[in-house]
This record gives structure tokens, sequence and C-alpha cells, in this order.
């Protein structure tokens, strides 16, 4: 929820919202396509020397935020490195009973790469979500000429994320404060009213919300205020000069 919070306060706020955009997306297309270990590697540390250095952003924060796929991430790699058998025949054999937890060398090679690239990509789209507010990227994407009901309908998913989450939470506490927890199966049952309840009161709010729109004049179309950043020329040549380092050592590598 503090994503916002930091974009807002982010040192690179001033940048031209397309530039980052473009920095971010060319990089996550370059790190997919070339798929080398080495242009992760520079990708991670680079995309995260420049948050935190650039962006000024907090570095327990930044390492928060990283965390947050690792699961995912080390249990696709897990899925991709372990073979089960009913022999060993991998490189590295586990006995389980009645079978065999295999590894091999190339799965456990491959599974690394793949671990590397997500942790770039991600890297790289923190660096722009970090820096740059969710109403700035809308104004990018309408001005690449995206339908306007599919960048609106995503502002406006995204806001209301924030909405559930807090009603979630109130919902929580008032269960915890009418001893809703106190127990495994009261917390299951309490966690199923409050699902329930978090529902209808979407229903209800999502009216009220959009009743609000209409009082301020909504016509079917969302307009932002926005302040003009043309891309000064440092930021240009820093795009320029870390692209082509990257085109760089995913050729030499």
């Amino acid at each position: 929820m503090k994503i916002d919070y930091y974009a807002y306060r982010s040192g690179m706020r001033c940048w031209n919202a397309g530039l980052k955009m473009f920095l971010a997306v060319i990089t996550l297309c370059l790190v997919i396509a070339f798929d080398k270990p080495a242009v992760s590697v520079y990708v991670i540390f680079t995309m995260g020397a420049l948050t935190l250095m650039k962006g000024k952003i907090p570095w327990k924060a930044y390492i928060h935020f990283m965390t947050v796929p690792l699961a995912f991430m080390v249990f696709s790699g897990a899925a991709i490195a372990v073979e089960f058998g009913r022999a060993p025949l991998g490189d590295w054999n586990l006995p389980v009973h009645f079978f065999w937890i295999c590894l091999y060398q190339e799965n456990l090679v491959l599974a690394g790469r793949v671990f590397l690239k997500a942790m770039a990509g991600m890297s790289a789209l923190y660096m722009m979500s970090l820096a740059t507010p969710v109403s700035e990227l809308v104004l990018v994407l309408q001005r690449l000429h995206l339908p306007r009901l599919l960048v609106e309908l995503m502002n406006l998913i995204y806001r209301y994320i924030f909405i559930l989450i807090d009603v979630s939470e109130q919902m929580q506490i008032a269960a915890k404060a009418r001893l809703g927890c106190h127990s495994f199966r009261q917390s299951c049952k309490s966690f199923a009213q409050i699902a329930g309840n978090l529902f209808l009161v979407s229903l209800k709010k999502a009216n009220a919300y959009y009743d609000a729109l209409l009082s301020r004049g909504y016509d079917g179309k969302l307009e932002f205020l926005s302040e003009e950043n043309p891309p000064a020329g440092g930021q240009l040549v820093f795009t320029g000069l870390y692209l082509l380092i990257l085109l760089g050592i995913a050729v030499i590598v």
C-alpha cells in the first residue's frame, strides 16, 4: 500500500514518466530476449542501485518489496529443478520411501537462470512503479492510444483495491475485538464471514463511489491533472548509455 507513497516522494519523480516506462519495458524485453545470467545480474544490481540511490527509496522497504514474489519464484524454481522417479536417475538422488527425488545439473542451471531473469524483471518494474505515480502511468498509456475504457478500468480497479484492503482490515480488527480468532475453528468461521461481508460491502461502496463520480460531473471519461516533465538531456543520455551497456554485455558475454 506504500507504493504510491514512495512514488510521490521518489527522487526520480521529476523524470519524464514515458521515459521511465520506456526504460523499464525495454530492459524487461531485453532480459527475456537474451536470457543470459550476466544480463540478469547487471539489471538486478543497476536497477536496484538506481531505485535506492537516485530514487532514495529506503533499502528496507525495497528489500521487502523484492521478497514479496520471492516465495513464488522459489517454488517455481523448485518445480523446474526437482523431478520424481521410481529409480535414481538424476545426478543427485534422495530416497524417500517408495520414490526418489532426482536432481539434474541441467535443471538446476535452468532454474537458476529463470530465477535471475525473474528477479531482473522485478527490479526493472519496481524502478518504474516506485518512481512513477499511477496517474502518470495512465496518462502515458492514453498517449500510446490504448483503449480509453481499458486504461480507466485499470486505474479504477487499482484505486479500489486499497479501499477493499482498508475495509478488510477494519473487519479483521472488529472480529479480533469480539474474540473471533481465539481458536482455529473460530478463525475459519470469522474468515468466511469476513469474505461474505466484504463482497456485500464492496458492492455498496462501488455504488457510493459511482454516485460520487456523477455528483462531480462524471460523463464517462476520467480526466487527470498532470505536470509536463519533458525528458531532460541527462535523462536521455543515461537511458541511451544504460541500454547500450546492456546490449554490449548481452553480445560479449
